[in-house]
This record gives C-alpha cells, sequence and structure tokens, in this order.
C-alpha cells in the first residue's frame, strides 16, 4: 500500500499496491480499466492515468493555471500503477493475480443482495465449482461476456431466509454459508439477470476466480502433518517438462460422473455437494494411489 501525504490538505491518500489490498469500490474500478486495456479500448499509458483518479477517487476539475504541474503530479503517480502488473514470457503486462481473499463478498442488483465464495472458496462445492469452471474456460475461448455473467450466476445466489439460518444455527448446522443452495437449473435465468451488473463486478469475479485457479493448481496443502501438492493434479512432468493434464474442464466434469459411479459418496447429486477442498484431497489420493501402482509394477 502506498501512502500519500498531500501537505496542501493536511491530508494522506491510500493507494493500492494490487489488487489484493483495492476496497471494494477499487476493485470493480480497476477490473473495469482492466478489462478496457485487455480489450484495446485504451492503451497502458492511459490506463496508469485513468486507474489514478479511479483509485484515489479522484474527479477531473475545470483547467487552472496550475495545469502543468497537475499533470506532472498525476503523471508521477501514475507510475505506482505498474507494481498492479507483471511482465509475462511473452513481453505482455498482464495483471498480477496472487490473492484469494474475495474483495466481492455480495453486491446489491436493484433490491435484492447476491452473496458469493468465503475468502480461499472454502463454502464452495464441487458441483458449482466444475459448472464455473467450464464457463471460465468458454470465456477465455471466445471472449464473450455472456460466459462472465454465467460464472458470476454460478457463485452468487440470494441468501437464505434469516428463520432458516437461525434454525440452522441452532441445531448447529449452519457452515456459515448464507447463499441458497447451488441448483445448475437457476443460472442462465440469474446470468441474464445480471445484464446491468457494473461490469467491474462481472469482470472482477473473472479475476478473482482466475486468481484462485492458479492457486489450486500450485497449492501445497498440510494434512496430519503430511504435504499435499495439488500441482500434480494439473500437469505431469516428462522429460522435465511439464504438460497440462485432463483435470480442468471436461476432465473435472468426468471426475464427477466417475465419483458418483463408483458410489464412495452416493448418488450425482451428493458429489455435487461435496465441499470443493475434499474432493480436491480425494482427487490427490486417487492419484498418489495410481502412481504408487505404477512404481510397484515390474520392469
Amino acid at each position: 500500500m502506498n501512502h500519500l501525504y498531500i501537505p496542501e490538505t493536511d491530508r494522506t491518500l491510500y493507494l493500492p499496491s494490487d489488487l489484493s489490498e483495492c476496497d471494494f469500490r477499487q476493485y470493480i474500478e480497476m477490473a473495469a480499466l482492466i478489462l478496457r486495456y485487455q480489450c484495446a479500448e485504451i492503451d497502458y499509458h492511459a490506463l496508469r492515468v485513468q486507474a489514478v483518479y479511479k483509485l484515489l477517487n479522484m474527479k477531473r476539475g475545470k483547467g487552472t493555471i496550475d495545469d502543468d504541474n497537475k499533470f506532472a503530479n498525476i503523471y508521477q503517480l501514475s507510475q505506482l500503477i505498474d507494481s498492479f502488473f507483471e511482465t509475462n514470457d511473452d513481453g505482455q503486462k498482464v495483471i498480477k493475480q496472487y490473492y484469494i481473499n474475495n474483495p466481492l463478498p455480495y453486491f446489491a442488483d436493484g433490491l435484492s443482495k447476491f452473496y458469493g465464495p468465503s475468502d480461499e472458496f472454502n463454502n464452495i462445492k464441487f458441483g458449482e465449482y466444475v459448472d464455473g469452471l467450464s464457463h471460465f474456460m468458454d470465456f477465455n475461448a471466445t471472449g464473450d461476456v455472456k460466459y462472465l455473467r454465467l460464472l458470476l450466476a454460478v457463485f452468487y445466489r440470494r441468501p437464505m431466509n434469516a428463520i432458516i439460518v437461525k434454525t440452522l444455527k441452532q441445531l448447529d448446522k449452519f457452515n456459515g454459508d448464507v447463499r441458497c443452495a447451488y441448483n445448475p437449473a437457476s443460472v442462465g435465468k440469474r446470468a441474464e439477470n445480471f445484464k446491468n451488473v457494473h461490469i467491474g463486478i462481472v469482470y472482477g469475479f473473472y479475476l478473482l476466480f482466475a486468481s484462485f485457479q492458479k492457486y489450486i493448481t500450485t497449492a501445497v496443502l498440510f494434512i496430519e502433518n503430511k504435504e499435499i501438492d495439488l500441482s500434480v493434479l494439473f500437469n505431469e512432468s516428462e522429460g522435465g517438462k511439464h504438460k497440462e493434464s485432463n483435470l480442468p474442464g471436461v476432465g473435472m466434469k468426468g471426475l464427477m460422473y466417475s465419483f458418483a459411479e463408483s458410489g464412495i459418496y452416493g448418488d450425482m447429486d451428493k458429489v455435487q455437494q461435496l465441499p470443493l477442498w475434499e474432493a480436491l484431497v480425494h482427487m490427490y489420493h486417487l492419484h498418489k494411489k495410481a502412481k504408487d501402482y505404477e512404481a510397484n509394477q515390474p520392469k
């Protein structure tokens, strides 16, 4: 976080260093700018300058004799926006995505509030993750904004009735997730209703999901004092090189069907309700068993 002291007004302003430091307003404003930049509507210089105004909640005033000095200061501040980006192997500027805290816990659309995933996606079920991943990959393949709304509609839902929440708490069965249960059949209609949602929210959640996806493909968990490296589920090493596995996308949906066919967790409905992190650990267990079997086969 950058601390900017303004002596003329004796104020200190706070300019985030990356998306993880943005509050709700800053995050959606920045996400909207990043989308415009990636769609080539603005260049990188314009992105930096506009980001300063948006992040500091400043408005462009009328021209004055101090314009040259003001613009020089804005340009100097705009260089701090570089910290939001890194350079990839192709020499392109890409947004840094190393956060899994949700800066968009909920948003209001008209008279309704829609609640999303908790930090680290701890309240996500296997079924909604698989459906969300499908829309995520469809957007990456097509660039069609309708898949962003579908992705948002998978994870953001109205809260349960307060009486139901109170009852669950009394029965000690409340898991902290206030959202109504996930129903794939309702996603399309909800996505249609999200057409007027601020694009910064729509694209902002895509950025969060992308960051989470990056995290789980490299995550190392510690369970019963044992290290569980989830990266092996998403890539395999061959001759020192890494190749993509078939787990993301259709592969994940295939695994969901395999779980249901095995009956280890019950039918498909129960498999879909399986907590995501539990499903990932089980996938790791199956992967390890297969590798152990291969290692014990005669050469």
